[in-house]
């Protein structure tokens, strides 16, 4: 089991669609895929489907409730922890004894909110790797940047990579400096107007068009995942 933190402290760099992809592309390989809408803004619970839900991720944060008790079957067949706008207020008192919860699961992604926030520092302890879009902007890169500070300072010390995401034309010498800081994944996630599409009915881009070729990113990228945890 792997505990994948999808983050950024920009906004607007894919975090949302790439949990939700890569959540569903772990699932159509058959492995037990969770993810955990930890935004409190709940977008991934929405586009799940799931509105007001009864518990959430700040329940099972705290140890309030068990997470058999909380996640939701998606219809893409990976199980969800929703988010909720009272996440803001979790005090992460079950954080230590949550793993032996999540270890009945392939591989947990874990969306994050946006911007300098409360909730990063415990999820950077929680996670095994840390995966951050970037889309070839000073904007994306300077959220990267400023992540990096926040795991730095983490004394879990997890793996971290750089995922490019609908990327722009990089400016060449900002690449060269950004990659002398970040690992990039050598599979990138292409610019396709199939997601948005999705987004608008609620579903991945893999359901919504499963031979786009996004759809095929994210299940390259998913295979990669599995393989490197021994999960195939």
């Amino acid at each position: 089991m792997k505990i994948a933190l999808i983050a950024n402290l920009a906004g607007g760099v894919g975090r949302t669609s790439i949990t939700h992809s890569l959540a569903t592309a772990i699932a159509e390989y058959g492995k037990r895929a969770l993810a955990i809408d930890c935004d409190p803004s709940a977008s991934l619970t929405y586009l799940c489907g799931v509105e007001n839900p009864r518990f959430s991720t700040r329940e099972l944060f705290d140890g309030e409730q068990k997470l058999e008790n909380i996640a939701v079957k998606s219809e893409e067949r990976f199980s969800l922890i929703p988010g909720a706008s009272r996440l803001l207020y979790t005090e992460f008192s079950h954080l230590k004894n949550i793993k032996t919860e999540l270890s009945e699961f392939d591989f947990v992604l874990i969306d994050s909110p946006g911007g300098p926030s409360s909730l990063i520092a415990p999820l950077i302890e929680l996670a095994d790797e840390v995966i951050i879009p970037v889309d070839g902007s000073i904007h994306s890169v300077r959220g990267a940047l400023n992540l990096l500070d926040f795991i730095r300072r983490s004394p879990k010390k997890p793996q971290v990579r750089a995922l490019e995401n609908r990327a722009l034309t990089w400016d060449l010498e900002l690449k060269a400096n950004f990659a002398a800081d970040f690992k990039l994944f050598d599979i990138s996630i292409c610019d396709d107007k199939a997601l948005n599409e999705a987004q608008l009915s609620t579903r991945s881009v893999l359901s919504h068009s499963p031979h786009s070729q996004i759809s095929s990113d994210f299940r390259e990228l998913a295979y990669l995942l599995l393989e490197e945890v021994g999960a195939l």
